[in-house]
C-alpha cells in the first residue's frame, strides 16, 4: 500500500438549539392577530380566565387558527397558540374543515365544544377535557343527518331559539359544490333532543322572515337589545350586512328586517363574516367581522345595552400587510433615519412602502400610501431596494410577470425609469431578482429566478452595470420553479449564502462553502424547519433587534408578513447550530483533486461511522474514519499528494446507510 498523508480535521458536531427561529407576531400585528384571506372570527373564553379568546377560520387556509387572549377583558392582547387545535389536524387535513369555527357547549358538560363548518359539512369535536384545558374527540354522529341536507360551504350559528333549555341551530348557506341548497339562504334545525344529547331536526319555522340574501349568508345570533330573545346579524358578500330583530317571542322567533343598526357599516369589503361579543368589557355587545382580504374589522357598540350603535374603531386588529396579496420583501434605510424600512410588491404590480417608525432594535412598520404611487410594474412586482448606480441613494429594481427587470433610478427622491441597464434580460415569466457582490469585485451582481428553474440566470456585473450571464456561479444550486432568491451572509463568515422562497411555502438554504470571491453552494436541510405558509414565501434578512444576528421577515402570497427572531446559538468556533435531518455524504470539493480536497458528511444521530477510500478496482487504500460520532456535520481535509492520477471512490457506512462518491485525482 502506498503511504498517503491525511490531514485530519473534524469539525465539532453542531447541535440544534431549542428553536432556531422564533415567530413574533406583534411586529406586524401589534394586537397579535395574523389572518389569512376570507377570515371568519369566533370568540369564546375557552380557558375560563375571564376574557375572550379568538378562533379564526379561513376559506383559503387549511386549519383554524387559535389566538389566546393574554391581555384582559377590557384590553385584549392576542398571541397565536398552535397547540390547542393540534390534535384535530395532526393526521392531515383531508377530512377536516377550516372555514367557520363555532364554540358552544353542545353536550351540556360546562365546557366549550367545537363545531367547524366548511367543505365537509359540519364537523363536531367534543371537548373531553375540562373547562380550562380543552381536549378534542371527534363525534361523527351528531350532525350526520344534518350534513345530508347541506352542501360544502355552511356557516353555523347556535342559540336556544325556542327557550326550551337546549341549543338550536341555524345555518347560512354559501357557495356549495354539491347538495340541493341555494347560496344565500338560511336553514333552521330545532334541537329535539336534550342539552346533553342534541338531535337536530330540520325546521324552517326557526328562520321565518329571513329571505335569500343574494350571495353567501353568514349568520350570528345575540340578544343585542336586551329584551330576552335573540337578534340576528347577517353578513353577506359584496353588500352591507343585514339586521333582523326577533319580533316574535322567545319560544317562536319571527325575524323582521331593521336597517338602522348596520347602516353605518362600510360597504366596500367583500365577504363579511360577523361575530358578536363584548370584546372591550364595557357590558355592551360589539361587532367584529372577517373580510375577503383577511383583516378583522371592529365596530364598538357606542350605544346602550338596549339601543346598540356600532362605530368603527381602527385601533383594534391593526395589521401590516398587503391588501390583494402577493407580498414580497426588501429592507433598506430608505429615509436615512437609522432603521430599516420595508418595500413590497403586490399582485397588481404596485409598490407598497412601510416606513419603520420604531428604531433600530424595535421595528414598527407603518404603511405610507403616497410613496412610489406613480411607479407601476404591471403585475406580480418583486421590487428590491438597491443602489444600482452607486450614488449613495436607493434605486428600485423589480421583477414582474413578463419575466424582465424594470429599473427606476433615484435622483434626489425623483424616480426615473431606466430601460438600458437590464435590457435583453428575460427569464420568461414572473421574474424575481436578488443582488449581491458575489465575486467581491465591488460591483453588484444579480440572480434572477422565474417560472421555470432552467430559465433562471445569474449575471455578473463586469463594471459600469454591464451584466453578463454566467451560470457557473450557481452550478451547484438546484433552483426551484417560481423561486424568490435572497443572498445573505446568514452565518456571518464573510461570504454570501443563498436562500430561496418556494412556491410551496417553504425555504431552501444553500451555504456558501467556497469563499467570498469563488462561491460554492451546498444545500443544508433543517435550517428553516417550522417556517412555512400555504403558498409562496419571500424572505429577507437583517438584524432588526440589535443582537448581532440576522433576523428573518417573510412575505406570503396571502399578503401577510411574518417576523422570525434569529435564535441560532453560535460560538467563536462554530458557524451555527443545527441537526441534519438525514445521512448525507457530500461530493468532495474541489474535485478533481490536486493535491488536497475536503470530504463533508452529516449525521442525523449518533452512530458508528466508517469512511474509507478505494481505488477503481475496489481495493481499500485507507480508512479515514472508524468510530462512533455524534449527530452533526463533519469536514475532513484530505491530502492526496501521494496518490497517482486516476479515479477513486470513498464510501460512508453509518448505521445501515451506505453511500459512495467518486473522487478524481489529477497530477
Amino acid at each position: 500500500m502506498k503511504k498517503i498523508y491525511f490531514l485530519f480535521f473534524l469539525s465539532a458536531a453542531l447541535n440544534l438549539s431549542a428553536q432556531q427561529w422564533v415567530k413574533i407576531d406583534s411586529v406586524f400585528s401589534p394586537f397579535g392577530v395574523t389572518v389569512q384571506s376570507f377570515s371568519s372570527p369566533e370568540f369564546c373564553d375557552i380557558d375560563r380566565d375571564g376574557d375572550f379568546d379568538l378562533f379564526v377560520g379561513s376559506l383559503n387556509d387549511d386549519r383554524v387558527a387559535f389566538f389566546r387572549n393574554q391581555g384582559t377583558n377590557t384590553a385584549p392582547v392576542f398571541r397565536r397558540d398552535t397547540n390547542l387545535l393540534r390534535s384535530i389536524y395532526e393526521k392531515g387535513i383531508q377530512f377536516t374543515n377550516s372555514t367557520y369555527p363555532s364554540l358552544v357547549d353542545l353536550d351540556g358538560d360546562n365546557d366549550y365544544d367545537l363545531v367547524i363548518g366548511g367543505f365537509n359539512g359540519l364537523l363536531f369535536y367534543r371537548n373531553i377535557g375540562d373547562s380550562v384545558n380543552a381536549l378534542w374527540e371527534q363525534d361523527t354522529a351528531v350532525f350526520s343527518a344534518v350534513n345530508l341536507l347541506l352542501g360544502t360551504d355552511d356557516r353555523p350559528a347556535f342559540a336556544d331559539l325556542d327557550n326550551d333549555g337546549d341549543l338550536d341551530l341555524i345555518i347560512g348557506i354559501g357557495e356549495s359544490f354539491y347538495g340541493n341548497v341555494t347560496a344565500g339562504t338560511t336553514l333552521g334545525f330545532r334541537n329535539t333532543g336534550t342539552k346533553n344529547s342534541p338531535l337536530f331536526t330540520a325546521d324552517n319555522s326557526l328562520v321565518a322572515g329571513i329571505p335569500d340574501v343574494g350571495l353567501n349568508a353568514y349568520p350570528a345570533l345575540k340578544d343585542l337589545d336586551s329584551d330576552g330573545d335573540y337578534d340576528l346579524v347577517m353578513g353577506r358578500d359584496v353588500q352591507t350586512m343585514l339586521y333582523y330583530k326577533n319580533t316574535g317571542t322567545k319560544e317562536s322567533p319571527v325575524w323582521s328586517a331593521s336597517s338602522s343598526l348596520v347602516s353605518g357599516i362600510e360597504t366596500t369589503s367583500y365577504w363579511k363574516v360577523p361575530a358578536l361579543c363584548d370584546l372591550d368589557g364595557d357590558g355592551k355587545i360589539d361587532l367584529i367581522y372577517g373580510t375577503a382580504d383577511g383583516p378583522l374589522y371592529f365596530y364598538k357598540n357606542i350605544g346602550t345595552t338596549t339601543a346598540p350603535q356600532f362605530q368603527r374603531n381602527t385601533s383594534y386588529f391593526q395589521i401590516t400587510r398587503i391588501d390583494g396579496g402577493a407580498s414580497t420583501t426588501s429592507l433598506a434605510d430608505f429615509d436615512h433615519d437609522g432603521d430599516l424600512d420595508l418595500l413590497s410588491g403586490d399582485y397588481y404590480g404596485k409598490l407598497q412602502y412601510f416606513r419603520n417608525d420604531g428604531d433600530s432594535i424595535h421595528p414598527k412598520f407603518v404603511k405610507v400610501t403616497a410613496s412610489f404611487s406613480s411607479i407601476d410594474f404591471g403585475s406580480y412586482s418583486s421590487p428590491r431596494f438597491v443602489d444600482i448606480d452607486n450614488d449613495g441613494d436607493y434605486d428600485i429594481v423589480s421583477g414582474e410577470l413578463n419575466g424582465t427587470l424594470i429599473c427606476y433610478l433615484n435622483n434626489n427622491g425623483t424616480f426615473t425609469i431606466n430601460t438600458t441597464i437590464f435590457s435583453g434580460i428575460d427569464v420568461g415569466w414572473q421574474s424575481a431578482p436578488s443582488f449581491a457582490d458575489i465575486n467581491n469585485d465591488g460591483n453588484l451582481d444579480v440572480l434572477i429566478c422565474g417560472e421555470k428553474s432552467e430559465l433562471s440566470a445569474f449575471y455578473i456585473n463586469t463594471g459600469n452595470n454591464v451584466f453578463v450571464k454566467d451560470n457557473s456561479f450557481i452550478e451547484d444550486v438546484e433552483i426551484p420553479n417560481y423561486a424568490y432568491p435572497c443572498f445573505v451572509d446568514i452565518d456571518n463568515d464573510g461570504d454570501m449564502d443563498l436562500v430561496f422562497g418556494k412556491m410551496g411555502g417553504t425555504l431552501v438554504f444553500y451555504e456558501n462553502i467556497g469563499s467570498p470571491t469563488e462561491p460554492r453552494w451546498q444545500e443544508k436541510s433543517g435550517m428553516f424547519n417550522g417556517i412555512e405558509s400555504r403558498q409562496s414565501l419571500t424572505p429577507v434578512f437583517a438584524d432588526l433587534d440589535g443582537d448581532g444576528k440576522k433576523d428573518l421577515i417573510v412575505g406570503e402570497y396571502s399578503g401577510n408578513f411574518t417576523f422570525y427572531k434569529n435564535n441560532i446559538v453560535t460560538s467563536q468556533n462554530e458557524k451555527k447550530h443545527y441537526l441534519p435531518e438525514q445521512f448525507v455524504l457530500q461530493q468532495n470539493y474541489p474535485n478533481p483533486v490536486n493535491p488536497s480536497t475536503i470530504i463533508r458528511y452529516q449525521l442525523p444521530r449518533a452512530t458508528n461511522v466508517h469512511l474509507a477510500l478505494y481505488d477503481i478496482l475496489g481495493k481499500e487504500i485507507a480508512v479515514l474514519v472508524n468510530k462512533v460520532q455524534s449527530a452533526g456535520e463533519y469536514s475532513l481535509p484530505v491530502n492526496a499528494a501521494q496518490l497517482s492520477s486516476g479515479i477513486y471512490f470513498y464510501t460512508l457506512r453509518a448505521g445501515n446507510i451506505l453511500q459512495t462518491k467518486k473522487m478524481v485525482v489529477i497530477k
